[in-house]
This record gives C-alpha cells, sequence and structure tokens, in this order.
C-alpha cells in the first residue's frame, strides 16, 4: 500500500447551516469566511453537498488548487461522517476509511482524536504542514476494499445519460438530444460510455 498510493481523497458532507460552528473557514487573519452568507468553499462538490478534495501525498499539495481562492484554513469536527480513499497514480482507488478521521495521516496529528479534520491550504494549493513521510497505519489497521468514488465528471455523465433515456424519442431525436447533452455538460460520447455504462 505504501509504495502503491499517491493520492488522497477526502470527502465530507456539508451543509452550511447544520455545520455552523462545526467547519470553519478562516483565510489566514481570522477572518470567519463561512460568516459571509456569499461564500462557497472551493471544494464544495454542490451536487452531493460534500467538501471534496484530492491531495497529492508526494507532494504535500491539494490538486487543481484555484490560485485565486489564495490562502484557506479549514477546520471540521466530521466525527464518523467522512470517507478517506487512497487512490495509486492513475487516481484509481485502493484503500477506505468510511466513517473516522484517520489523524496518524490528516492533521491535527494525534490531536483529532480519529474527530477532528484541519486543512491549511497555501496560496499555491501547498500543506507543508503534512508529513514527508504519510503514515498509513489507520488505513493498515482499519481499511477496507473501496466503493466507486463518483467523480463531478461521473455525475455530469450520469445527469446526460439519465436525460436522454427517460425521453421517449427514436434514435435520431436521440442522437440530437444527446448532442446537444454533451455540449452542454462539456463531456464527449467516450465519457458517457466509460461512466455509465461500464
Amino acid at each position: 500500500m505504501k509504495n502503491a498510493a499517491r493520492y488522497l481523497h477526502i470527502s465530507i458532507p456539508y451543509d452550511k447551516d447544520e455545520d455552523s460552528g462545526l467547519i470553519t473557514f478562516d483565510d489566514g487573519f481570522m477572518t470567519e469566511l463561512e460568516c459571509d452568507e456569499d461564500f462557497t468553499p472551493p471544494m464544495l462538490n454542490k451536487e452531493d453537498q460534500r467538501l471534496e478534495v484530492v491531495i497529492d501525498l508526494k507532494e504535500r499539495k491539494v490538486l487543481d488548487w484555484n490560485l485565486e481562492v489564495g490562502y484557506l484554513r479549514m477546520w471540521a469536527k466530521v466525527c464518523d461522517s467522512g470517507t478517506y480513499t487512497l487512490l495509486d497514480e492513475e487516481k484509481k482507488p485502493l484503500w477506505q476509511i468510511d466513517g473516522y478521521v484517520p489523524n496518524a495521516m490528516i492533521p491535527p496529528y494525534g490531536d483529532g482524536f480519529g474527530d477532528y479534520l484541519e486543512l491549511a491550504v497555501e496560496h499555491d494549493g501547498s500543506l507543508p504542514q503534512w508529513q514527508t513521510e504519510p503514515d498509513f497505519s489507520d488505513f493498515l489497521e482499519d481499511g477496507q476494499e473501496p466503493k466507486p468514488i463518483k467523480t463531478n465528471k461521473w455525475h455530469r455523465a450520469e445527469d446526460a445519460y439519465y436525460d436522454v433515456m427517460r425521453h421517449h424519442l427514436n434514435q435520431q431525436e436521440m442522437i440530437w438530444l444527446l448532442q446537444r447533452l454533451l455540449v452542454k455538460h462539456e463531456l464527449t460520447t467516450k465519457d458517457i460510455t466509460k461512466e455509465i455504462l461500464y
């Protein structure tokens, strides 16, 4: 596992109203960003209402971090509601913990008690407080075979596919509608085939 794992996918539920005080964000100047009605966490998957990030364990960096966001610190009392999945070089799931926070790998180290999670993301997406040598002990002790991760592209492909299938159309009409939906969802026919049919 240690040699194969390159990335960590973190997914925790988020409801701005219900999670008030349990999940907080600041910009490094102790500004409580979640108090701003217009604030939306940059890692929010709106389709699932979950906060999701993929971390490069080797580079200690959040993948695809929006540089316009700048510095962001998140502190969350997650308890047993998160999912933590190790991925290989091709981002295929390897091993997963569904429940407590694996604080051997995720800050705050030793003080999270499996309930707390802290992400302090620098302007460039780097995570300097993360370990240079990740501790896989929680995954080795309590990990399990991973469930499929539904990416944003998966959701868009699913939406496009079922948008077509729920209409009673002839073949020509179905092709026409599918072409329009592919443009709408920024997908290709290959995405539909790969993400939905297989």
